[in-house]
């Protein structure tokens, strides 16, 4: 018989309960809260996870990047299991925290080179590269399928999902509502009762680099052509954050070059490498230091809630000055225990301290502490305010001092007063959050006071790379792999504001930046193709006055109970739902993972969501099994540091 005869087989149309739109980190854990959640029944459900990367790592954590890259957490600060803090309706201590498992492979050892020997060496308080956390992660959704036993049957499809549309028809008898089609980039289509949208981070525009000189726009650190620049080439980095120190990774340590004992060994392929930034200098280090916490007298949960409560909120007016006094008294409660014999009165330190905010407050601070030891956010948040340097190497000095002191501070077990504010502004976070998602903050405080100022500042005070980074920064220094340009003149691109006659004629111009999160702009992934299809629309907060206009926060627009998708009237779909990053705008701070033992909000979020999907799935005998009473804390607070 001749087989080009033989029909092939059709592909199975029958819809599943639940598509799963990518597998990172977030699309692990709904489809562990899924598992957690579903009831034995005479049906299993059915549910597929969709991602172009390999499944649990997704793209962030896929295991074939460089080992050079690292996590921006120890090793104790992360799980995508919920454990016993987690404040849920449903089962949790699912599963073990990364430091668990890590302590496990120590033990009997993993196929993985890199894994295996980052466990035997690793403590809580080291930063695993990327690809040990895949690797977790990979694992986690193992335990996760193989957990779920005959409730849940799960399969991974390696593709993208290009779009998103309604079902036309009933997907079975029962009368239970259309779905969705799914259609993936390799041509196929999966049809499905309920959608989660687990994207990640939005993809920029698909654009080549431009020549003269070479410009390798923002974008996830394995996606730029570093492997185009050659050796010795004048490199202009612009940015502080954490893409820039990934960057500076890969053209060094992923050159061969190596830190030692005595500093940085270059192996020879390394371009010259100028960094310039709005601030003119990199985000400090982490707090380096455990079991920190910062006193909280001001911003407390019950002022937060009465806030929460307002229609109305200014950030500036109504939550700035409590935010501020919080600050100041971590920052001043170090001053005085450290420095107390430098005041010229500790007691009056101490009642300016518990006066209420106001100008009250502010002059009796001034008195109390001297110039030295006063918080001064302006000069924290522009360390070159007002300086100029005569030649480049007088800039190399400052920096230099600047880079051991940003270490010496953030690796103290003292907890010296920058220290205390970092760990301040972290710690804070829960309560803003709770303010910033409650809906009530108007569009131009939001844009003005939380993307304008608070979302900067805070991520250049604490939320920086490991210490470790810091000090290898210092190490090229030294080396003369790296110099600093400072601020650049405006109009300009590569001509210093704080040295007199330095400019950089770039070879290679690198923007060490993630594009921001915003569904409106042109770009390619599912989560705009939704809105261009009339399925979703981009959510807006309400402006100040009458007669303006919302302002769009970038976000796509979802209902926060239950993160199902708003279409462009305002009503939600029935079973579309979307998590993490695409929502930046309605909830706040979605990049940020889960902390074992803190009740994290990552998990509330996924839980909401997996509780309305069995609901939401059907049949009816099932919809009723899974009917849980809804999670014991709102999704807009969370407990994540």
């Amino acid at each position: 018989m001749n087989d080009s005869a033989v029909p092939a087989p059709r592909p199975d149309r029958r819809p599943v309960d639940a598509v799963i739109v990518g597998a990172g980190p977030r699309g692990v854990s709904v489809l562990e809260r899924l598992v957690a959640r579903a009831a034995s029944g005479s049906r299993p459900l059915s549910a597929v996870l969709v991602d172009p990367y390999p499944p649990g790592a997704g793209r962030v954590w896929r295991r074939d990047q460089p080992p050079q890259l690292l996590m921006n957490t120890m090793v104790a600060d992360n799980t995508v299991f919920p454990d016993g803090s987690v404040r849920l309706d449903a089962p949790v201590d699912t599963g073990p925290t990364f430091s668990e498992w890590l302590r496990g492979i120590a033990g009997k050892g993993h196929p993985d080179s890199t894994v295996a020997e980052f466990a035997a060496r690793a403590d809580d308080r080291h930063y695993a590269p990327r690809r040990v956390y895949g690797a977790y992660l990979a694992d986690a959704l193992d335990r996760i399928r193989a957990a779920a036993g005959d409730r849940i049957r799960t399969a991974v499809r390696t593709a993208a999902v290009v779009r998103v549309t309604p079902l036309t028809a009933p997907v079975d008898s029962s009368g239970a509502p259309a779905g969705y089609e799914v259609v993936l980039d390799d041509g196929d289509r999966l049809a499905a009762r309920a959608v989660v949208l687990a994207t990640g981070h939005l993809d920029a525009p698909a654009a080549p680099p431009r020549r003269e000189p070479l410009h390798l726009p923002g974008g996830h650190p394995t996606d730029y052509a570093l492997d185009t620049i050659a050796p010795h080439a004048q490199v202009l980095l612009r940015g502080g954050g954490l893409n820039a120190f990934d960057v500076l990774a890969l053209l060094t340590l992923g050159r061969g070059g190596r830190f030692g004992e005595h500093g940085y060994i270059p192996s020879g392929r390394e371009p010259h490498i100028w960094i310039t930034s709005r601030r003119g200098v990199p985000f400090h280090a982490r707090v380096d230091v455990p079991g920190v916490t910062a006193p909280v007298a001001f911003l407390t949960p019950e002022r937060v809630a009465t806030l929460a409560a307002r229609d109305r909120l200014d950030f500036r007016a109504d939550v700035l000055p409590l935010l501020l006094a919080d600050f100041e008294l971590a920052w001043y409660d170090r001053v005085l225990e450290l420095h107390a014999d430098q005041l010229p009165d500790p007691g009056a330190l101490r009642r300016a301290l518990a006066e209420p905010p106001g100008p009250d407050r502010d002059t009796a601070l001034r008195a109390a502490a001297p110039a030295a030891l006063r918080l001064d956010l302006d000069a924290i948040a522009e360390p070159l305010r007002g300086r100029s340097f005569a030649r480049s190497a007088e800039l190399h000095e400052w920096w230099a001092g600047y880079l051991d002191a940003d270490v010496a501070a953030t690796t103290d077990p003292r907890v010296p007063p920058p220290a205390a504010l970092a760990v301040a502004v972290r710690q804070a976070r829960p309560a803003l959050r709770t303010l910033i998602t409650a809906g009530n903050l108007s569009g131009e405080s939001y844009r003005r006071d939380v993307l304008g100022w608070f979302n900067g500042f805070a991520n250049f005070v604490s939320g920086g790379p490991p210490a470790l980074r810091i000090r290898q920064l210092r190490a090229l220094l030294d080396a003369g792999v790296v110099g600093l340009l400072g601020p650049v003149r405006p109009g300009t691109r590569a001509e210093s504001a704080v040295v007199a006659g330095l400019s950089v004629r770039a070879d290679v111009v690198i923007d060490a930046w993630l594009p921001g999160t915003d569904v409106t702009t042109e770009g390619p992934g599912v989560v705009r193709r939704l809105l261009a299809d009339g399925m979703g629309r981009p959510h807006r907060l309400a402006p100040d006055g009458t007669g303006a206009r919302p302002l769009p926060t970038g976000a796509l627009d979802v209902r926060p109970a239950d993160g199902r998708v708003r279409r462009p009237d305002g009503t939600v779909h029935q079973a579309l739902f979307a998590v993490g990053v695409p929502l930046e705008g309605v909830r706040w701070t979605t990049a940020i993972g889960a902390r074992p033992g803190t009740d994290a909000d990552f998990f509330h979020e996924t839980d909401h969501v997996a509780a309305e999907l069995l609901r939401a799935v059907g049949p009816s005998e099932r919809r009723n099994a899974a009917a849980v009473p809804a999670p014991h804390r709102p999704l807009t607070e969370e407990s994540q540091p």
